[in-house]
């Protein structure tokens, strides 16, 4: 606990940083794993879905850390209160990370029509996207606060919340589509692959709509 007392004595974001490098190992690793699952190497995929889940388990080892190591008695920029709603945002990336590995490790996709397959992918990398805009998000953050809330350096904050906002706005466009798509083959599709197919929509459209909680976050924390 030390250790995050003194990350926390030179910046209230050096602790969440570092939270968030495992956090976005977790979201890269989904990545992998989803790339496997479409190329049908699902010995790899099972491997990648599993350590998944292994991070997101130090991911929330380290919140729990850093819960406990912040004093109400340090002297920080930030409410503490901001500071560890903003920990648990973020620590939900991982979780719908989690969630989605979980779903691949239910079955094995085959007879999944190439398209659907495709815009899955396209969903997970939209996701992925959002989840690494959060990570450069709270980096900036600590920068902001470094540099005494420069103009500059708050306005490329800014940026990055809107690009945040941007991917999750996209991906909701695509799990609609995906949704049509679905319905479109059901004809090819038993009702427990469709079940499985829109849950994995689902869990990867969770990973975007938490960052951009995240994001809203750290855009109340700036606004105060």
């Amino acid at each position: 606990m030390q250790v995050w007392t003194k990350l926390f004595a030179k910046s209230p974001f050096k602790p969440l940083i570092k939270h968030a490098e495992v956090v976005l190992e977790t979201v890269e690793t989904l990545e992998k794993a989803l790339q496997a699952w479409k190329e049908g190497d699902y010995g790899s995929m099972e491997k990648l879905a599993v350590e998944v889940d292994r991070l997101e388990d130090v991911a929330d080892r380290i919140k729990a850390e850093i819960r406990d190591s912040l004093s109400s008695k340090l002297m920080m920029a930030v409410a503490r209160e901001d500071v560890l709603i903003y920990l648990h945002m973020q620590d939900k990336v991982a979780d719908a990370a989690e969630d989605t590995a979980k779903w691949l490790l239910v079955k094995r996709p085959d007879g999944i029509p190439g398209e659907i397959k495709d815009l899955i992918m396209e969903m997970g990398r939209e996701s992925i996207k959002a989840a690494k805009l959060v990570y450069d998000a709270i980096v900036q953050m600590d920068r902001v606060i470094e540099s005494g809330f420069a103009e500059k350096e708050i306005e490329r904050e800014y940026e990055l919340i809107r690009a945040i906002e941007d991917v999750e706005k996209a991906i909701d466009e695509l799990d609609t589509e995906l949704m049509k798509l679905v319905f479109e083959n059901a004809d090819k599709l038993d009702w427990s692959m469709g079940f499985y197919i829109l849950n994995i929509a689902r869990t990867l459209s969770n990973i975007s709509d938490k960052a951009k909680d995240a994001a809203e976050r750290i855009r109340l924390m700036m606004n105060k």
